[in-house]
């Protein structure tokens, strides 16, 4: 009997042991998955104040997992890492923890680096208060929920001595990890937030990779090269995204205008691009180079719930104080990608390149479809404007309706063909009379001499838009009255811009009432025959705040309502077109007409790069500075062919002289015959280089030797430019000094 039963268990075990076996053979090649979404669970270390210090890593646990990647997330400090499943290569939260005895930051900042938050607040109860920097693991914070969700987790900071409780979802897609703060979560106590910037240390490295670089979003993109000797420069990057609010007090700089909502940072074989998708509105970008705030570079969204103003105590709005917005901002959820990149594409280029899939796949732009062999030359055309008379304006003719029809044929007959033109000034008294645009002044020809222009241009192949600013209001037109229509601030103040308009400023319009005299205009556009709109000063480049009680509007109701007139003027039209866009104006406008192509020379940037153009080709037409206006104009001319831009040039029928006096249109060199032969010249040569690629995208920009520069396009296509005085040999082809070509896929035949 005890044999048997001995039997018994021997059998037993063995059997127990192939049992295990067989299951470690099933799962030694699973993948490791991550665990399912779990209900709301409280952390761990729930209710301990945290040590600061770097997480320890051998405690994450595995929160997401696609095809290329895993996302790692430490429950303790709600920290995360992601891993590249075919490299290894990893992208943190924090600072990489092999140069962090290296960081000569200390006290607020050092914990700054350390924290998954950092924000900026105030006492609003004090007048005397001042804002103060603090950060979760400064004030030893807690987690106080920590929740599995879909390829991700969600965290609730708690800062104790703050009050506050901040809320955030961090979650892995295919190629990017996503970072959002949920408004609707903040809890404030006896202080108000200011601004917050969530995992602000993510991707940051130090400058031991002497091809690393920050890319910033300053003009068409900028590049700050890392610098190990870069600690006598402290200075930072610090703008609002689509440019200042007149709502708020704004600090003068000389800086480009944030048009895009990204920003990047490449170090080794490795980079990330970074890609605003919600409450960009209301976020500033903040870069910091090494040596300026810590020993790493490092770039991240500064997310804003107030900003400060100043508070009148007086009619005339000369004597006051500075205080903060009462009422905090709110966004559904304020949210940024960090798409991944890794291996052989990972510079600014392929940046570009991933952010135009975005922009086709999340925001439904469409190749464009090349409809002419030849590219497009946009001319935009001066009809009149005012300047000071004896006893009131005088009426300045610049190109009558009649005169532009034979300019256009002047210019088809000099071998420019394809030719967009956008008149400007055609509203009543000219271009600096802003305000209820119909009908058209009759002394340059009126309506009907619009509409036949419209069909002369089209008959000669091209098209016709009118050039209109809704965003500022002198004349009264339209029923316009400042005092109920203005713009005002904050503190109740009307806004005005200034102009070369006689004394003082042009009151500027409230943007609810510039939306629906816009759309009321469609109709007339419609009636003209005119092509498209060109939109200038205000609707869909600039974004502000209006308090005025009868139209008051927050930053996110007019972004989307600028998006709501362009949608509707598209649909109308056929074609919008925007003056120095905003990203945000995309799909509805396919035209970006003079974008920046240059960057704001801070003395910590190296270079501009054309990242705005990389993205926008072969899905929307652009120019740069008009040609007959540039700062420099052999440099820029051989710009358009480094950037893919068309060329553009601002004419007028009558004398340059006759508009020295002019309110606006001041510009020393406009006549048309004394440019057409350069205009020509140039139009021909960047039609040889650029009318293969108008419907390609850009695969490659970069620099084969000091000042010679190469854009590659999609069917094989390079353009190879070269600024210097000597010319250039390639592989097969030569470049003259100061010049371009086009070299095909096969690299040898030059056009």
């Amino acid at each position: 009997m005890k044999q048997r039963f001995a039997s018994l268990i021997a059998t037993a075990a063995a059997v127990g042991v192939l049992l295990l076996g067989l299951v470690w053979l099933i799962n030694k090649d699973a993948p490791n998955e991550a665990p399912a979404a779990s209900a709301p669970r409280t952390a761990a270390s729930a209710g301990t104040p945290v040590e600061p210090g770097l997480p320890n890593e051998a405690g994450f646990e595995l929160a997401g997992e696609t095809g290329s990647f895993r996302l790692w997330a430490d429950e303790v400090t709600g920290h995360f890492k992601v891993e590249s499943k075919t490299s290894g290569r990893i992208w943190r939260s924090y600072p990489e923890p092999a140069y962090w005895e290296e960081e000569t930051a200390g006290g607020v900042w050092k914990s700054n680096f350390l924290s998954p938050v950092m924000l900026e607040y105030i006492d609003a109860s004090s007048s005397k208060s001042q804002t103060k920097l603090t950060n979760w693991m400064e004030e030893r914070g807690t987690i106080e929920q920590y929740e599995r969700i879909e390829g991700g987790f969600r965290v609730l900071f708690r800062l104790p001595a703050s009050g506050f409780d901040i809320p955030v979802e961090v979650r892995l897609a295919e190629d990017y990890v996503e970072v959002k703060v949920i408004d609707s979560g903040i809890q404030e106590g006896a202080f108000s937030l200011l601004n917050l910037k969530a995992y602000p240390q993510f991707g940051a490295q130090p400058s031991k990779d002497e091809s690393g670089y920050l890319l910033l979003p300053d003009g068409s993109g900028s590049l700050v090269r890392f610098d190990a000797n870069r600690s006598n420069d402290k200075s930072v990057y610090r703008e609002p995204v689509y440019g200042a609010d007149l709502a708020f007090y704004n600090e003068v700089t000389n800086r480009n205008e944030i048009r895009m909502p990204v920003f990047g940072l490449k170090s080794g074989e490795q980079s990330f691009l970074g890609v605003m998708t919600e409450g960009e509105a209301y976020a500033k970008l903040f870069a910091a180079p090494a040596g300026s705030l810590g020993t790493s570079n490092w770039v991240s969204p500064e997310w804003q719930y107030r900003i400060k103003f100043f508070q009148n105590t007086d009619r005339r709005g000369t004597e006051g104080f500075y205080t903060f917005s009462k009422e905090r901002f709110e966004a559904p959820a304020r949210s940024v990608r960090y798409y991944l990149l890794e291996g052989e594409q990972i510079g600014y280029d392929a940046m570009a390149a991933r952010y135009r899939q975005y922009l086709v796949e999340e925001k439904g732009l469409e190749r464009l479809q090349a409809e002419n062999a030849n590219i497009p030359f946009y001319t935009d055309l001066i009809a009149a404007d005012l300047q000071q008379g004896v006893l009131w304006d005088d009426y300045i003719v610049g190109t009558t309706t009649e005169e532009a029809e034979e300019l256009l044929s002047t210019l088809g007959q000099a071998g420019i063909s394809n030719i967009t033109a956008i008149y400007h000034g055609w509203q009543k008294y000219g271009y600096s009379s802003y305000g209820g645009l119909f009908p058209a002044d009759k002394r340059i020809g009126g309506g009907s001499g619009i509409k036949e222009l419209a069909e002369a241009a089209r008959a000669n192949g091209g098209k016709l838009l009118l050039a209109a600013n809704y965003s500022l209001n002198n004349s009264g037109r339209g029923g316009f009255w400042s005092l109920n229509d203005g713009l005002r601030n904050l503190a109740g103040t009307l806004q005005e811009e200034k102009t070369g308009t006689g004394s003082g400023g042009v009151p500027i319009v409230s943007p609810l009432y510039s939306f629906r005299e816009a759309k009321e205009d469609l109709a007339s556009y419609q009636t003209l025959g005119v092509d498209g709109v060109l939109f200038t000063g205000g609707i869909g480049s600039a974004l502000h705040t209006d308090y005025n009680n009868r139209n008051r509007a927050t930053r996110a109701e007019v972004q989307e309502g600028q998006r709501s007139v362009l949608a509707e003027t598209e649909d109308a039209l056929g074609l919008v077109a925007v003056e120095d866009a905003g990203f945000y104006s995309l799909p509805a406008a396919k035209h970006v007409h003079r974008i920046a192509d240059d960057y704001s020379y801070d003395i910590f940037v190296d270079e501009a790069v054309p990242f705005a153009q990389i993205a926008l080709h072969g899905l929307a037409t652009y120019t740069l500075e008009w040609g007959n206006l540039r700062d420099e104009y052999e440099e820029e001319y051989l710009r358009s062919a480094e950037y893919g831009a068309y060329p553009a040039y601002v004419f007028a029928n009558a004398p340059s002289e006759s508009f020295k006096k002019a309110y606006t249109v001041w510009y020393y060199s406009l006549d048309y015959r004394d440019w057409i032969d350069s205009a020509s010249e140039q139009y021909k040569k960047l039609n040889d280089a650029l009318g293969k690629v108008q419907d390609q995208f850009i695969t490659k920009h970069g620099a084969l030797a000091p000042g010679v520069k190469a854009t590659t396009y999609e069917n094989g296509v390079t353009v190879v430019v070269n600024y210097n005085d000597e010319p250039f040999e390639g592989d097969g082809y030569d470049v003259p000094a100061r010049d371009f070509a086009a070299i095909d896929g096969e690299g040898g035949d030059e056009t």
